[in-house]
C-alpha cells in the first residue's frame, strides 16, 4: 500500500484492536469481547438505561457542538424524557424515539474521522439507529476536528420503523468505522483499476458467476434482481403490521411469513409510498479483503428514499445484496428487473487478520435472495412462492375446539365410541376448506386426515418410509420417517362423502396396490399429538382395513414398504425410533387393533 493510501484509509481489525489493548486506548471498552471487531468495524453495545423521548412536542432530538449529548436531553422538560432501566429487557414500539448511551467511549486523534451504520440484522428489520457524540453536532459521524484529547460519549437515536422489538443492555446495535485522513473512498480511476484485478460484481449464469460490466461514476453502479430466478419466482419481501415484539436475543425463533408478504414476480413489483420492503441485487458481491463497501442510502438513479437501514459491507463479503427499501415517491412505483438501484462507495485498508465469512460466524455470507434477519426460521421461498402442488391445495379443515371435544386425552392414540361415529362424521361434513399453505401453521383449526393402518390375518401390519421429495410428498418434515398408517388430506374433489372417497383415492388408487380383498374401512379412533408443528395441526381419524392379499407401495412418496409382524415392531425399542409421531402414537396399540380388525 503506497503512502497516500496509508492516510487516507479505514482501519482493519487489528488496527481497532490496537486502539482498545495498547497502553494508552482511545477506544475505550469496559467489557471487550472479540466478537465485536469485525474486519473493518467494531460494534459498540448499549447500556442498562434508556430514555423515550416526546419528539411530537419537541421535535426530533439533534446533537449540539459545543454539548454533551447528556446536557442537550436535560434541557428537555422533565415530563418530555423517560428513564427506563432495560437491563432484563425492553420493548421498543414503532412510532416512538429512544436515547441510549452507548458503553463505550472515544478519544479522537488529529485527523480522525468515524462513521457509524445500524448492524445488516437490525437494518432488515429496519430499525433507524443513528449515533450521537458529545460535542459533535452531526448524525452517524464523529469528526475530530469538532474535539480532540477528550473522552467523549457516544448515544444511540433510535426508532423502530416496522416491527416492536425487545432489547437489552449489552446488545450491539450499530457499527463503527475508523478513518485517517481525507478522500477516505476509491476515486473512479482507481476503482476501474481495482476492477480490472479484482472484479468486486458478478453475474449469475446457471451455476456459474463471469464478471459484471461495471458502470462506475461516482461509485459503482448496483441493479435490482426481480427475476426471481434464484429465489423461486419471489422478487422480494414487505413488511406486514405485526404488533407481536422481536426478541432481539432470539437467534431463527419467527416466522418470516408472520412479519413479511413473499411477493412473486414477473420481472417486476409494485411498491406502495411508506412501506418497508426487502429486495436484492442483481450482482453477486465478492469484496476482496483489503477493500470494504458501502451502499449509498439514497441515490435517485432509481427511486426516491432510503434504498438501506445498514448499508455496511466488511471485507470478505460473497453474496447477493440485501436493500431495505421504503419508498418516498408520491405514488405507488413500478420497479422492473435490471434497473438500477443505487451506487457502492469502495474503501481501502490494509488486510485484516479476519474476514467475513464462515470463520468468525458471519449470518449472511453466501446469502441468495431478500433474506430476512437472523431472528427468523430459515426462508424457503419456494413454500413462500407456493410452488409445491402437494401443498397448494384445498383441504377439509375444522375448528380445533370441536373436533378436540370428541376426545379425553390432550394426546395420543383414544379408541372412539361406536355411538360416537355418526356425530363424528355430523362434524367433518360441517367442515370448511383452505389451502394447505394457508393452515399449516394455525393451530385454532385441524387439518382432517384419514389414517388407514393395513392388517394381514398372519398377525402383521403395513410399514414404509416416506420418500425425501417434497415436490411429490409436500411435507419436509416428515422426510425418511417410518409409517404404519397410509392416507392424507381430504380434498374438495373427493365429495360428496369425503372421508370414504379419500381413503379410496389415497390408499386404494395412489398409496399402495393391495392384490387380492380387503374390508371396507372401520373408523376406530382419534389420534392428535404435540411433538412437533407438522402434529399440532392435523387430527387422524385412524381407519383399519383387513387385506386378503399382497400389499405393494407404489406411490413416489414412499421409498419402501411391506409387511411386519406386529409382536417384533412392538417390542423393537431402537426401531421404534425411527418412526413420526403418529405411528409412535399407535405402534402400542396395534395388538389391541388387530384383534377388532
Amino acid at each position: 500500500m503506497s503512502l497516500e493510501q496509508k492516510v487516507r484509509s479505514c482501519l482493519n481489525s487489528q488496527e481497532i484492536r490496537e486502539k482498545i489493548t495498547k497502553d494508552k486506548p482511545t477506544l475505550l471498552v469496559p467489557s471487550f469481547n472479540e466478537e465485536r471487531i469485525q474486519p473493518s468495524s467494531f460494534e459498540p453495545v448499549i447500556s442498562e438505561e434508556l430514555f423515550i423521548l416526546d419528539t411530537e412536542t419537541e421535535g426530533m432530538f439533534r446533537p449540539q457542538p459545543k454539548e454533551s449529548i447528556y446536557q442537550t436531553l436535560l434541557q428537555l422538560p422533565g415530563r418530555q424524557r423517560r428513564r427506563e432501566n432495560i437491563r432484563n429487557g425492553f420493548e421498543i414500539k414503532k412510532s416512538f424515539t429512544y436515547l441510549i448511551p452507548l458503553e463505550e467511549r472515544i478519544i479522537l486523534s488529529k485527523g480522525e474521522y468515524i462513521k457509524s451504520s445500524p448492524k445488516s440484522s437490525f437494518g432488515r428489520l429496519f430499525l433507524n439507529t443513528r449515533m450521537l457524540t458529545d460535542y459533535n453536532p452531526c448524525f452517524d459521524e464523529i469528526n475530530a476536528q469538532y474535539k480532540t484529547s477528550s473522552e467523549l460519549n457516544m448515544w444511540l437515536l433510535v426508532q423502530p420503523l416496522a416491527f416492536n422489538m425487545i432489547i437489552y443492555s449489552g446488545l450491539p446495535l450499530n457499527q463503527m468505522r475508523f478513518f485517517i485522513g481525507q478522500n477516505f473512498q476509491l476515486t473512479p480511476i482507481e476503482l476501474i483499476k481495482e476492477f480490472k484485478k479484482n472484479p468486486l460484481l458478478y453475474i449469475k449464469r446457471k451455476k456459474s458467476l463471469i464478471p459484471a460490466n461495471p458502470i462506475i461514476t461516482e461509485g459503482l453502479q448496483i441493479h435490482l434482481d426481480l427475476s426471481g430466478e434464484n429465489t423461486g419466482g419471489i422478487g422480494g419481501l414487505r413488511a406486514r403490521h405485526n404488533p407481536t415484539p422481536i426478541d432481539l436475543r432470539k437467534k431463527y425463533e419467527y416466522e418470516a411469513e408472520d412479519f413479511f408478504d413473499p411477493l412473486k414476480c414477473d420481472k417486476k413489483i409494485t411498491i406502495k409510498r411508506s412501506e418497508y420492503y426487502l429486495l436484492c441485487s442483481k450482482e453477486v458481491l465478492k469484496i476482496p479483503s483489503h477493500l470494504n463497501v458501502e451502499l449509498k442510502s439514497h441515490s435517485h438513479i432509481g427511486l426516491t428514499g432510503p434504498l438501506h437501514f445498514a448499508g455496511f459491507i466488511d471485507n470478505g463479503f460473497e453474496g447477493d445484496l440485501v436493500f431495505e427499501v421504503r419508498s418516498d415517491e408520491l405514488s405507488s412505483m413500478e420497479l422492473v428487473d435490471w434497473m438500477p438501484i443505487s451506487k457502492l462507495d469502495v474503501f481501502g485498508t490494509n488486510p485484516p487478520d479476519k474476514t467475513y465469512g464462515h470463520s468468525i460466524g458471519s449470518n449472511y455470507y453466501e446469502q441468495t435472495g431478500p433474506r430476512p434477519s437472523k431472528f427468523f426460521k430459515e426462508f424457503d421461498f419456494n413454500i413462500a412462492a407456493r410452488n409445491y402442488k402437494k401443498l397448494d391445495r384445498m383441504v377439509l379443515v375444522q375448528e380445533a375446539n370441536i373436533l378436540n371435544s370428541f376426545r379425553k386425552k390432550e394426546s395420543g392414540f383414544e379408541f372412539l365410541e361406536p355411538s360416537k361415529v355418526p356425530a363424528l362424521y355430523k362434524i367433518i361434513e360441517k367442515g370448511f376448506f383452505q389451502s394447505r399453505y394457508d393452515c399449516e401453521d394455525d393451530e385454532l383449526i385441524l387439518q382432517l386426515v384419514p389414517y388407514v393402518v393395513l392388517f394381514r390375518d398372519n398377525n402383521t401390519v403395513f410399514s414404509y418410509v416416506r420418500a425425501k421429495d417434497i415436490e411429490k410428498y409436500g411435507d419436509k418434515r416428515l422426510f425418511e420417517k417410518y409409517s404404519v398408517g397410509v392416507g392424507g388430506h381430504i380434498n374438495k374433489t373427493d365429495g360428496p362423502e369425503y372421508i370414504k372417497n379419500c381413503i379410496e383415492r389415497e390408499v386404494i388408487r395412489e398409496e399402495v396396490n393391495i392384490k387380492g380383498s380387503f374390508s371396507e374401512p372401520r373408523l376406530v379412533g382419534t389420534l392428535m399429538a404435540y411433538d412437533k408443528p407438522v402434529d399440532r395441526v392435523h387430527f387422524g381419524l385412524v381407519f383399519i382395513i383387513n387385506v386378503q392379499g399382497e400389499i405393494v407401495p407404489k406411490e413416489d412418496s414412499f421409498s419402501s414398504g411391506g409387511m411386519m409382524p406386529i409382536d417384533e415392531l412392538v417390542k423393537d425399542k431402537k426401531g421404534f425410533k425411527k418412526y413420526e409421531t403418529w405411528s409412535k402414537c399407535l405402534i402400542p396399540h396395534l395388538p389391541e387393533l388387530y384383534k377388532i380388525h
